[in-house]
């Protein structure tokens, strides 16, 4: 048992070898990767890389075009623009992680059960996902934080709600391939429990097409925020969040059109590094794109 432990530890060892070889040969992957690692160390150490606090009024300030003291200007309250959309990529990226792993773990499980048991089970579980695909999603994540109000956490949970059959199907797939393997079979004939085969072989199994849909799914997640925080159903002033920054910006687009310009960057930003991450690992850890 030890040696066999060994072996697939080692065996793991380098099938991640091998997909982290094949990450880095995508140039435009690694550049995703790059702009990632950058958003994140921005928006941990956001209290030492701002200059200016970002909810300081300064209303001797206002309009200010980007200058030496506030590189990205000063909105209509005086605010420092470079500091808040530097806070702000701490509140995306932790609305996008966040509701895309309340996505995860309940659409994971429930394509789970669903491909595993199939039968009744699997058809009641994927008509509910079929009834919440049916809703754009936009539309139902809109539904969802007008019942139950605006908020961050409330836009989370919203966000990671519509997502979930997303997640769902691409478990049960997963599931319906690996449910008739060889291995899982001769577990089911020692008497290993359903609960111990879905988590120790079938879940670990889904782990590369889900990393896959994770990092297009945060994306996703962050775009979505944006455009409820946007139209006045996300995060509230003052709160810094890039969509309600646009929203605010707006109005003064044009003679102002700065204080859109960097909020609307970051979003683009963001979501194209995850979207080129998420090529690159599909790349790489689809079997038919090696050579």
């Amino acid at each position: 048992m030890a040696q066999q432990t060994t072996a697939n530890v080692k065996k793991s060892k380098t099938q991640l070898g091998m997909v982290m070889r094949a990450l880095f040969k995508n140039k435009m992957a690694v550049v995703g990767m790059v702009i990632l690692l950058v958003l994140f160390f921005v928006g941990v150490f956001a209290p030492l890389i701002a200059p200016y606090d970002y909810a300081v009024q300064d209303l001797q300030n206002t309009f200010q075009h980007p200058n030496a003291q506030h590189w990205f200007g000063t909105d209509k309250f005086g605010r420092d623009i470079f500091s808040r959309v530097i806070y702000g990529a701490r509140v995306s990226l932790l609305v996008g992680f966040i509701a895309v792993g309340i996505a995860v773990v309940i659409g994971g499980a429930l394509g789970a059960i669903s491909g595993y048991y199939e039968g009744k089970i699997d058809n009641v579980i994927m008509r509910i996902m079929d009834i919440i695909m049916a809703i754009p999603n936009v539309l139902l994540a809109i539904a969802i934080v007008a019942t139950l109000g605006t908020g961050l956490v409330n836009m989370m949970i919203a966000l990671g709600i519509s997502a979930i059959p997303r997640f769902a199907r691409v478990v049960r797939a997963t599931t319906l391939t690996i449910r008739r393997e060889e291995y899982i079979e001769a577990a089911v004939a020692s008497g290993v429990s359903d609960f111990q085969i879905i988590v120790m072989h079938i879940l670990p199994n889904c782990l590369p097409p889900l990393i896959v849909q994770i990092s297009l799914g945060v994306a996703d997640a962050i775009l979505m925020a944006a455009g409820l925080s946007f139209i006045g159903l996300g995060i509230q002033p003052p709160d810094p969040e890039w969509g309600s920054m646009l929203s605010e910006g707006r109005q003064y687009i044009r003679g102002w059109a700065y204080m859109t310009y960097f909020p609307g960057l970051a979003i683009v930003l963001t979501a194209l590094s995850l979207n080129l991450l998420g090529d690159g690992l599909r790349d790489a850890l689809d079997p038919k794109m090696k050579n």
